[in-house]
Order: structure tokens, then sequence, then C-alpha cells
């Protein structure tokens, strides 16, 4: 009896934890709109970013709100990382939030272009169909469909064999055929799109000039300056040091710190 009214305890104890941590991330947020709201935008920056840093998942709202306000103050690279965050899978973001963040974003990356072209700096590349294609296959959601439809087709043909005669073979042979060709397409897509973005995940250069050298370590020789905001694949990885490539093919090194990476926790 002792034993079970400790564990019940724990678990309210647990249970007030959860509820103090979302009062707290609440108010930094509602005190990072009123900061917004007021025009103080480097306070409502603190605040969105302390909730962020409470929250124990990720907020589409939150990391907009952040993007935003980010953008306002200019630092394209932060502001495009953060945008980026609000439309990825895992934070859920509602069709206006998602709206809102590729419009947000779509100015962002403007001023990127012309930053990039007065500084004489290395950008990327805007996105075409296949960095959508693979951003979309590579999406969890395909991969569980790809999954159901092979064991769907798998029951279908255990089915078909044990009904004999008794099933309309043309028919259940046909939603085979198609259950298996969305397995094989479906998750042959979603597998490349999920072993490239492991392989070379995509980073965000958060500085307004990243200098990028030959090897890791500021006594490196600067190869190129990359425009903050920029889109890259990190390929290799050192002591606080990462190889990043732009999708034209240039390739060096730098700081962990000043790249914020985009694959999903």
């Amino acid at each position: 009896m002792r034993r079970c009214a400790s564990v019940l305890l724990v678990l309210f104890m647990l249970g007030q934890a959860s509820v103090a941590r979302a009062d707290v991330v609440d108010e930094a947020f509602v005190r990072g709109n009123q900061a917004a709201a007021a025009g103080e935008l480097r306070a409502a920056v603190a605040a969105y970013e302390e909730a962020e840093r409470l929250l124990p998942g990720r907020s589409a709202v939150l990391s907009f709100n952040l993007g935003s306000a980010y953008a306002q103050l200019g630092e394209l690279g932060l502001a495009t990382y953060h945008l980026r965050r609000a439309l990825q899978a895992q934070a859920q973001a509602s069709d206006d939030v998602a709206a809102a963040a590729q419009r947000n974003l779509g100015i962002v990356r403007q001023r990127v272009e012309v930053a990039a072209a007065a500084n004489a700096a290395q950008t990327d590349r805007p996105e075409t169909w296949r960095d959508a294609l693979l951003a979309a296959v590579g999406d969890a959601s395909f991969g569980w469909l790809a999954l159901a439809s092979g064991w769907l087709a798998l029951l279908m043909w255990w089915l078909r064999g044990r009904l004999g005669g008794r099933a309309p073979g043309g028919v259940v042979g046909s939603v085979i055929g198609v259950l298996v060709a969305i397995y094989l397409v479906i998750g042959g897509l979603h597998g490349y799109a999920v072993r490239a973005e492991s392989a070379a995940p995509q980073a965000i250069a958060l500085p307004a000039k990243l200098e990028v050298r030959e090897g890791p370590g500021n006594h490196r020789k600067t190869l190129f300056v990359v425009q903050g905001g920029s889109r890259l694949r990190i390929v290799d990885r050192g002591s606080g040091w990462l190889r990043i490539r732009l999708p034209d093919g240039l390739e060096g090194w730098a700081p962990q710190a000043e790249l914020g990476e985009l694959r999903s926790p």
C-alpha cells in the first residue's frame, strides 16, 4: 500500500511539473507577443527563445514568431532558420501559419539574394521541384503509407490463397498489383529521400557573412563567403567544425555554432 502511494505521489509530482513548465512556456510566449506588439524586437526574441528552450516539442507558431521577429531585425540567417523550422512536419503548422511562414520566407529570400549580390557572397540557388519532391516524400507519413500498402498487399495475397476459387481473382490481383506498385514507388522514393538527408543534412548559414575555410580552424585560409540565410549541406564533421557544400558544388569548413541544422531532433 505504501509503495502504491509513493508511486501515485511521483506521478502527481510529474504531472505538476508538466503543468508548471507549460505555464512558464505560455508566460514567455505572451511576453514575446507583448514585446513584439510594442516594437521591442530584441525583448521579443529573448522571450520567444526562452519559450523555445523550455518547450519539450516543437511549436510552429513559436518558430514563426521567432523567425518573423528576426526578419524585422534584419538577421536573415536566423529568420530563415526559424521560418523553415515552422514549416517542418513535426511543427504541425496549421494552414494559416504555413501560408504566413511561406510568405515571410519568400520576402526573406529576396533580401538574401540582394545582400549576396551587394556583398559578393555565395548563396544557394532557388529551390526546384526536385527539392520540393524530396522534402515531401521524406516525410514520415509517406513511409507509413508505403508500409501499410505492402502489408495490405501481403494480407490480400494470403486471403486470396485461403479463399481459393471463391475469390474474384482478376479484381483481387489488380488491387494487389496496385498496392505493390505503391509500396515499391513510394517506399523507394521515401527511402532515397531519408538516406540523402541522413548522408548530407540541410543547414542554414546563420551569421550575415559566413566565412568558409579550407580546413577546420580559424587559422585556415578563407575560401569564400556565404550569405546568411543560404541553404547548405553538411558532408563531414570535425571538432566544432562542419564541412559544408553549396548546391553548385563549392565546399569548405565552417564553425558548427554558425550553422543551424534543420534535421529533426
